[in-house]
């Protein structure tokens, strides 16, 4: 049923349909009642429809009527159930959106309504929360949410629009970063997707939130995995990876590039001598004078120990462009270091090779850098060698060849040991035999401990050459000992493993396990005393002289500040250098044999020369005091199967029995 009903501006109603007052019950004293209905701003805002229910029945039951704003308020009621019903439903789900919306309010995430042009048509609190302001909705309105992005990042934004609209994937990822928030830098992960159900208004839904500190940790441990820990410099993967791209445009616009390869001389023994941590700060100083003196666009990266690479990209000039950037790394450094005791003696070794002229990849360009290095260091250190320039004139074609075998036999354990005999310095009976370690190659044949001892140190495998000597020789030595039980061994060592916090425990146990006294073995230090004295090893060479090692200083005399410092050192022996031996024959010369020996017994050390190669030599030895001898004149060092047959035959001391002359 419909009826008729309107208002006048004061919203009375002058005029009611009969029939609204037959069902109404109306008396006609009745008509002019004022109407409190819904005012013309909130209709217009709403922009809907109002459902309204009047008490106007004398039954006492309500009725509802549909009305629309116009000049009049004018409507037409109709006695509809239905549309009661369908009023109460939307109430019931306008209050489940607000309950909703409550929700989403209370997240930190921040949930967004964006059109499929990317306007802002709605959004939660966790938004504002996200740009740190208290914005209202009037002023986001149909905003485009790429205005809130970092100008940098305004393309990710257009690339998922675009995306969403022209794929089929349900959910789009994106990381970019905000403007207007309140931290300096503010990172957040978006997770956008099209409303698929709600067909009749097209909308992007999104749901962000905040991963600032997650953005800045990845980014940390990505600089981790691509930089060196201690010095902040590129590592070895980011060279590897700069080399590609230099490569790569050098190719493209006919560009070269150098790579010098770098090693600290002497920072092994610096090291050794002040301790790792005193290496560390050298190391980060020596990084810091190398880069000072690069251009931006160069890379300098640790390689790894005391090694670096300098990559020169765009170089203009290839040997001589090398060279003289090489020269002033190395005058750089030695200006820095030059009045730091110690550090001074740590310079640069340099192998320098180019692209395209020596190599057309990145891992053969490094190798030839590599190779050059060695060449460097063969040649007393301290010097440039650029690879090109060598092959041109032949210069350390085997060099690389040599160490790339040595290094693959001490990992294959290939290294043997030979013996050569100490004697008694009057009797010349055997009192001893000194382990030494041989290597035969089946190219090079045997190659002299001269060549490959600094290949050992160069690679930072004198420590297994020395742990695989030790062993071998333990076996060897309980194998003499069934036919010469008196017989001492004397090991080679280096502070290297004496720095070596296990070494100690490793070598008791060596020696425990093959049943030898510690009394039996003696101990040879082979590096400088001025740069052993300084040394934590020190420590640890007491410890082992109280388990019962016999502790021998090699090479005496060769040390400048060997003197200041044997009182401070714990040994039982004093080795006299081959060199003062040689000068035997001259009265300088025999003048310092005794006076090593002297002083040497007088601070309570025995005293051992070795490089003995004539009787003369042994005849003077003899009669200055000295206690032991050792050299080619005795016998050469020998395979230990050889060596017991040399124990075997008895001392031939007829030639230098007679007594040294003035």
């Amino acid at each position: 049923m419909s009826m008729h009903c309107e208002t006048d501006k004061k919203r009375r109603l002058p005029y009611i349909e009969p029939t609204i007052r037959t069902i109404a019950g109306f008396l006609l004293s009745m008509i002019g009642v004022l109407l409190y209905l819904h005012d013309e701003k909130t209709v217009l805002w709403l922009g809907m429809l109002f459902f309204i229910s009047l008490n106007l029945f004398q039954s006492g039951f309500s009725r509802w009527c549909l009305m629309e704003k116009l000049l009049k308020y004018m409507g037409l009621r109709s006695e509809l159930d239905e549309i009661r019903q369908l009023g109460e439903r939307l109430h019931e789900s306008a209050e489940r959106q607000a309950g909703h919306m409550d929700t989403l309010n209370m997240l930190n995430e921040a949930v967004l309504e964006l059109s499929l042009e990317g306007e802002i048509l709605s959004f939660s609190d966790g938004w504002n929360r996200l740009l740190g302001q208290d914005i209202s909705a009037a002023e986001t309105d149909r905003k485009p949410l790429v205005d809130c992005v970092e100008e940098r990042d305004a393309d990710i934004i257009t690339r998922m629009l675009e995306r969403i609209m022209s794929t089929q994937e349900h959910v789009l990822r994106i990381r970019f970063r905000l403007i207007g928030s309140a931290k300096d830098e503010c990172w957040v992960e978006g997770h956008f997707m099209r409303d698929q159900h709600d067909t009749a208004r097209a909308r992007i839904k999104g749901v962000l939130r905040d991963v600032t500190e997650a953005h800045q940790q990845e980014r940390q441990i990505h600089h981790m995995a691509m930089h060196d820990a201690l010095t902040g410099l590129p590592n070895r993967s980011l060279l590897e990876g700069r080399m590609t791209q230099a490569l790569a445009h050098a190719k493209r616009y006919g560009f070269r590039v150098g790579v010098l390869f770098i090693d600290l001389d002497n920072f092994k023994q610096v090291n050794d001598a002040n301790g790792h941590k005193s290496g560390d700060q050298l190391l980060v100083r020596v990084s810091h004078v190398l880069g000072q003196r690069l251009r931006c666009s160069d890379t300098l990266a640790r390689w790894g120990g005391d090694e670096f690479v300098v990559l020169l990209p765009d170089l203009i000039d290839r040997a001589a462009g090398m060279r003289a950037v090489a020269t002033d790394l190395m005058t750089a450094l030695e200006d820095e270091l030059q009045n730091d005791g110690i550090e001074a003696a740590v310079t640069l070794s340099i192998g320098a090779a180019n692209y395209p002229g020596d190599a057309d990849n990145a891992e053969v360009l490094l190798a030839r850098a590599d190779k050059a290095l060695y060449f460097a260091k063969s040649q007393g250190r301290n010097n440039v060698q650029v690879y090109g320039e060598m092959r041109e004139s032949h210069l350390g074609i085997d060099d690389f060849d040599i160490t790339a075998r040595f290094s693959k036999a001490v990992k294959a354990r290939q290294m043997q040991v030979h013996y050569q005999l100490i004697v008694d310095a009057v009797t010349h009976a055997p009192a001893g035999i000194e382990a030494l370690a041989r290597w035969h190659d089946e190219r090079h044949g045997w190659v002299s401990p001269a060549s490959f001892i600094p290949i050992a140190e160069n690679l930072g495998l004198i420590q297994d050459v020395s742990r695989q000597v030790i062993e071998q020789s333990l076996v060897d030595f309980k194998k003499l000992r069934q036919h010469y039980p008196a017989l001492f061994l004397s090991v080679n060592i280096s502070t290297r493993l004496l720095a070596d916090s296990h070494f100690s425990k490793w070598l008791c146990e060596r020696v425990d396990s093959h049943e030898i006294d510690p009394h039996r073995i003696k101990l040879e230090m082979t590096e400088s005393l001025s740069l052993l004295g300084a040394c934590s090893a020190c420590k640890v060479l007491r410890e082992l002289q109280e388990t019962g090692f016999y502790l021998s200083l090699d090479d005496f005399g060769t040390g400048f500040s060997s003197l200041s410092q044997l009182h401070e050192l714990p040994f039982n022996e004093l080795k006299i250098d081959m060199s003062f031996v040689r000068r035997y024959h001259e009265e300088k010369g025999r003048i310092m044999l005794a006076g090593i020996i002297g002083m040497g017994h007088a601070l309570g050390f025995r005293i051992v020369a070795e490089g003995v190669e004539q009787a003369a030599q042994a005849r003077v030895l003899r009669d200055l005091g000295g206690d032991l001898l050792q050299g080619y004149f005795f016998s050469k060092p020998l395979p230990v199967d050889e060596c017991l047959l040399r124990l075997q035959k008895k001392p031939e001391t007829e030639t230098c029995s007679s007594p040294m002359t003035a």
